[in-house]
């Protein structure tokens, strides 16, 4: 073996292996102290890599699973608050059960109403207050955020699950349907409620000045006066509520006016707000007695009842007798997202102010607009008369015979106030008492100026044309007491066998008819009453009939009234007249009764309504100018024509074709007219709807005309701009969903969404429990709004129960990767014992053979010794 000074190897290589067992031994302490068995990219990069990745879900995992504990506690707090209101609308079923049992008053029901509107003012309480860390749950942004053009009247309510969300474009049209003679809206009828007959205490029918201490329905069967201190009548209508006193010093047409400003608006701003009501009390017609209340609004949503003190309830009798029919609206909706060549228009039509199903997820709930219009006075019915008519008429008539007087109508088109003016004309230059008039039924109907049933009208020798009904015969009068001559005592001579006794009666009806009676007879055996016999057995055709009352000699006609009067004159044959206690020329006449009313039924299918334009030259034709908002004028000539022809009565379908043929040959013209049956009368609208659209009239007639706007129709020439709310709007709708992260890694979410749950969205916004009627269909409004409530919180319970769920998942997986991870990261610490024993045994051995390398190199110095 070789010796070399300057290279121990032997050493180097003891050197070597001790450092090597350092570091190991290094390592294995590292190893044991830390617990892990990585602890540095170079110990396992594989390792290390898969370790940090299994950390990384572990620390997702414990996030995620406080994010569930977290949504859990969220959804557990909207599920409270709709227990809640579920226990409310439980109550309010209960309440509306209860109303509908007619063993209730109306003042029961108006506190069970008071309590409804707590239960509602809560229930929007808890729907706009409920939150979660601030975060609002029942208000319908747990779903989507809803902003409007005009929030007053249009709100997006949502209902469900929102699957788009972008801009729209709503636009909500009242619907038109065409006629032969033009569009017309649909905009629904108004309730009409009629109340009872009001009677006085005379047994008349009242009138409008009638106090109502004199009026016999605010007594009770007992006589007891119900308004000796004033009560409260309340109007309830679309969440609102109107009242007024009623007490016994006003009138009938007072009482009216205090209804009509209970439903509109007072100057304190209360009342009902359905500012086109109308409460009249008729003093006429087939409503003689009655007053008539029309709600300001169409539709359901304008319904009112009246409540308070049952007496007074009832006392007043307020019926319905229109059921209101919601109008009907075209809604259009287009996204405003989608590119221009690709966006689509969805639409629908709808009867009343609530849309579902043109955005998935959200009802449209508005404020229908309404369009700026002006309304003409009612039209006249007109028949034509295909032809010419004749007739005669007698009447009774004082002075002498009922002399007939002739009457021609001619062919033509009247309004049947014409014709009773033309009847008139001739009935007044024959000097007949006989008149004739339209009555409420449009029919024409002839009087008399006097009464009884000696008053008769009676037409004969009809020729011509049938379309005004009227039938030939002899019409009478009714009431009424009859003339009477009484004897001025009692009766002592009956023996006129030597002296006759004689007389003449004549009828007023026509005095040139005389009968002459004459008693030759003696009559002492039979007394007064055989005298009446003789007397009666002479009288011929007059209704005049004598009898024995009290021995005192009585004649007395058979007919009532003033008409019924006759006078008697002593023919001198030798007794005197006063041998019978009756005096020579006495006049009797009799009082009251009623006039002969006989109205005859025209033909239907020859008659229309409409308007007379009377006038003879150009210069009285009806001619107008109408302006849109946009300034387009569309010009109008209604000719006048001759009434005494026929010429001059237009009817409202060709007025209203008149014109809208002349918009349409207008570009743009934003007008048009529709004939309203229900009153008829003309409605000139603008068909731009809501507060922006505007119709102007102005006269463009000859100042000497005849015919203007305002005399024909009662029109004022100025601009209607009385539309309300609008029609076109903007909608934007923002992605709101409620997401949970549930998973450690992107995409482990789970989405929810919570509706909005206040009055409005339920639909009880307008719940009404004041009378039966309401109160029974509540009971269906508040069982959708149950089944409502119901289905969102099963879903919610059934998103709890996921949560749940998941959250075990969670916990069971982050055990799962913590073993893992630990399996593959941590140290087996009874390996690296055994592993630390042997790196520190052959470091000891390494230490003690570096010492002996290090010596043999002095070897050398042997050999030079």
């Amino acid at each position: 073996m070789a010796l070399r000074i300057n290279t121990n190897v032997t050493a180097l290589n003891a050197h070597m292996n001790l450092a090597f067992n350092d570091s190991r031994l290094s390592g294995s302490i590292e190893r044991l102290s830390s617990g892990l068995r990585i602890n540095k990219a170079a110990d396992d990069a594989a390792g290390l890599t898969i370790s940090e990745k299994l950390r990384t879900q572990v620390r997702g995992i414990n996030r995620a699973i406080m994010n569930v504990q977290d949504g859990i506690s969220l959804i557990q707090t909207a599920e409270g608050a709709l227990n809640e209101i579920h226990a409310m609308l439980q109550r309010m079923r209960e309440l509306a059960i209860q109303a509908s049992n007619d063993t209730l008053t109306t003042t029961d029901r108006l506190e069970i109403q008071k309590e409804i509107a707590q239960l509602k003012e809560d229930i929007n309480r808890i729907s706009w207050g409920t939150e979660f860390n601030t975060k609002k749950l029942l208000d319908g942004s747990g779903t989507a955020n809803v902003s409007t053009s005009s929030p007053k009247n249009l709100d997006g309510v949502v209902t469900g699950a929102v699957l788009t969300f972008s801009d729209f474009s709503v636009m909500v049209m009242p619907k038109e349907e065409m006629t032969p003679y033009g569009p017309r809206q649909l905009k629904g009828t108004a309730q009409v409620q009629r109340s009872a007959i009001f009677v006085r205490t005379d047994g008349q029918i009242a009138s409008g000045s009638t106090t109502l201490q004199s009026i016999s329905n605010f007594y009770d069967q007992n006589g007891y006066f119900i308004l000796d201190l004033p009560q409260t009548l309340y109007i309830q209508g679309d969440n609102h509520q109107g009242a007024l006193t009623v007490s016994k010093d006003l009138t009938l047409n007072q009482l009216a006016q205090r209804i009509q400003a209970a439903m509109t608006t007072d100057q304190l701003g209360n009342g009902l707000h359905f500012e086109a009501s109308s409460a009249i009390f008729y003093d006429y017609g087939e409503n003689n007695g009655q007053m008539a209340v029309t709600s300001g609004k169409n539709g359901k949503v304008g319904r009112v009842n009246f409540t308070g003190e049952e007496s007074l309830v009832k006392a007043l009798g307020f019926q319905e007798v229109i059921a209101p029919v919601d109008p009907v609206y075209s809604i259009a909706v287009v996204n405003l997202g989608m590119p221009p060549g690709s966006r689509k228009i969805i639409n629908t039509q709808i009867a009343g102010h609530r849309a579902s199903g043109l955005i998935e997820g959200l009802d449209l709930v508005f404020q229908p607009p309404t369009n700026a219009y002006a309304r003409t006075a009612s039209a006249t019915l007109g028949v034509r008369i295909s032809l010419p008519i004749q007739f005669t008429v007698a009447d009774s008539r004082t002075g002498g015979s009922a002399v007939p007087v002739t009457v021609n109508i001619p062919s033509g088109d009247f309004a049947m106030s014409q014709v009773a003016s033309i009847i008139n004309a001739t009935l007044i230059s024959g000097g007949s008492f006989a008149r004739a008039r339209v009555n409420d039924s449009y029919a024409i109907e002839f009087y008399t100026t006097n009464t009884g049933s000696s008053a008769y009208v009676s037409i004969a020798n009809y020729t011509g044309s049938t379309e005004l009904g009227i039938a030939t015969g002899r019409y009478t009068g009714s009431g009424g007491t009859p003339g009477t001559l009484k004897g001025l005592g009692v009766v002592s001579v009956f023996d006129f066998s030597v002296n006759n006794l004689g007389f003449a009666i004549a009828d007023r009806h026509d005095p040139t008819n005389i009968i002459n009676i004459t008693l030759n007879a003696n009559y002492s055996a039979g007394g007064v009453k055989s005298i009446a016999e003789a007397i009666n057995l002479q009288m011929g055709g007059l209704l005049i009939k004598a009898y024995d009352v009290g021995g005192v000699l009585q004649l007395q006609s058979l007919e009532t009234g003033i008409y019924s009067g006759f006078s008697i004159v002593d023919l001198g044959l030798g007794a005197p007249l006063t041998d019978i206690r009756l005096y020579n020329g006495q006049a009797i006449a009799a009082v009251n009764g009623s006039p002969v009313i006989q109205n005859f039924a025209y033909d239907q299918t020859k008659t229309n309504f409409g308007y007379v334009v009377g006038g003879t030259s150009p210069t009285d034709d009806l001619h107008f100018l109408t302006v849109d908002e946009n300034g387009t004028a569309v010009s109008l000539t209604v000719a006048a024509g001759d009434p005494a022809t026929g010429g001059s009565f237009r009817t409202l379908a060709s007025i209203a074709n008149l014109y809208n043929n002349a918009v349409n040959q207008v570009p743009g013209a934003k007008m048009a007219v529709e004939i309203e049956t229900g009153t008829q009368t003309l409605r000139f609208y603008a068909t731009t709807p809501g507060e922006n659209g505007s119709i102007t009239f102005t006269d463009l007639g000859d100042p000497n005309s005849a015919n203007t706007i305002r005399s024909v129709w009662s029109v004022i020439p100025q601009t209607y701009d009385n539309g309300t709310g609008q029609y076109k709007f903007t909608m934007h709708i923002r992605d709101a969903f409620i997401q949970f992260q549930i998973g450690p890694n992107q995409g482990h979410t789970a989405k929810s969404n919570i509706i909005r749950t206040d009055c409005r969205a339920l639909g009880i916004e307008d719940l009404d429990l004041t009378n039966i009627r309401v109160a029974e269909e509540a009971i269906g409004l508040i069982d959708k709004a149950l089944q409502r409530i119901s289905s969102e919180r099963a879903k919610l319970g059934a998103i709890q129960n996921r949560m749940e769920y998941t959250n075990n998942s969670l916990n069971v997986a982050l055990q799962n990767m913590a073993a893992s991870d630990s399996r593959i990261r941590d140290v087996d610490m009874a390996r690296e014992v055994i592993e630390l024993t042997r790196f520190q045994v052959l470091q000891q051995s390494s230490n003690a053979m570096l010492a002996q390398a290090n010596v043999t190199s002095q070897r050398v110095l042997d050999l030079l010794r």
